[in-house]
Order: structure tokens, then sequence, then C-alpha cells
């Protein structure tokens, strides 16, 4: 079973550096325009199933593929981005200036797993729930190729699992909007086949 794990196009909110965690913002002209270049490029892959976050930036990007491929869209919850606390909606410029916020933020920055906004998920639960429904939805197909358009941090959390990374190593990969990441899905272990490929994308 071969899984297409990809990021939704760039938001509104990505472009102004907003944190968005669960909130949710449309997608850009130029996430429009990723969104499509997907298209393009998963057009000639036989998949089996398209999921995808129920989040709107990643569920117009799943309807962009599935255009190409007419096999409906299998929306879930758990495929949401990382909640982000009393940070979500605000953007790193504001949290910077911000004395009541700027210390915790620069901890953060350092080490995800040990710092987190006030109110969020912990990295630790977001991985459970991604490898969770990751395992569910290949345990339902069998085998084949299944795209999921979901958040860099439930690719982040899927590819250090498979890897076998401390959940701080995350911030030393990047997986950028519009990015394709594929994980070959195994009972006993996952094999990382590709990391944020991104060759297809319109670059400004």
């Amino acid at each position: 079973m071969d899984l297409l794990l990809i990021r939704h196009g760039q938001t509104t909110w990505n472009a102004e550096r907003r944190l968005q965690g669960q909130r949710d913002s449309p997608l850009s002209d130029y996430g429009v325009r990723q969104a499509e270049a997907l298209a393009e490029r998963l057009a000639p892959v036989r998949l089996t199933a398209i999921y995808t976050s129920d989040l709107e930036r990643a569920y117009r990007t799943a309807e962009a593929i599935d255009r190409r491929h007419g096999l409906g869209l299998r929306a879930r919850a758990d495929l949401r981005e990382v909640h982000l606390g009393r940070w979500e909606g605000r953007t790193v410029a504001d949290l910077e200036r911000d004395e009541a916020e700027a210390d915790s933020l620069t901890l953060w920055r350092e080490n995800a797993a040990l710092h987190r906004p006030p109110g969020a998920e912990r990295l630790e639960d977001l991985q459970a729930r991604a490898v969770a429904a990751l395992g569910e939805i290949a345990a339902a197909h069998g085998d084949g190729t299944i795209a999921v358009v979901t958040h860099g941090g439930v690719v982040k959390a899927a590819v250090g699992w498979a890897l076998g990374l401390p959940l701080d190593r995350q911030r030393r990969f990047g997986v950028d909007n519009g990015s394709i990441t594929a994980l070959r899905w195994e009972k006993r272990g996952s094999l990382l086949l590709r990391l944020n490929d991104t060759c297809h994308d319109p670059r400004p």
C-alpha cells in the first residue's frame, strides 16, 4: 500500500505567516494553482481512493485532484492539522512583538515537543491520531495507491513515525504547500519513498 501524503495548497494565512492550526482560510490564488498542478501531476496515477482532512484548505485541494479521477472524497477530522491553542489566527510577527508570548514562541521554535502554545495539542497526540488514521486507511484497502490530502504537521508526524525520529527532530525537514510525500505502508513498519516532492509546483 502506497500512501501519497499531500499538503494542501498555500492559503491566504500561509502567505501572511499567520498560524492556522485547526482554523481555516481559503486557498490563495497561488494555492489554487498549486492544487491544479497537483491534479495534473497525479492525473496518470491509478488511485484507489482519495482521503482528505475536513478543513477547507485540504478539501479544496483534494477536489481539484478528484476532478481527474472521479473517486469521491472521504473526509476525516483526524487528518486535521495540529491544534495551536490561543495562537491560532495570530501572525508570527505579532507573537514576536507580544511580550507575554515572545519567550514562549522562542521555546516552541527550539523544541515544539517540549514547549507548545497555550492550549495547544501535544505533538505526541497529533502523531498518535495521524498514524492511527493512516493505519485505518491502509487496512481498509489492502493494496494500491491512496492519496491523502492533509497538513504539514500530519505529514511530518507520519514521516517521523516511519523513520523512528524523536518528535523534536521534525523541524529538521520541510513539508511545503502542494508537496507530495510517499510512504509504503506495511504492518511491520513503513518505508519513506519520497519527501516533499514539489517538482510540479507552478512557482511565480
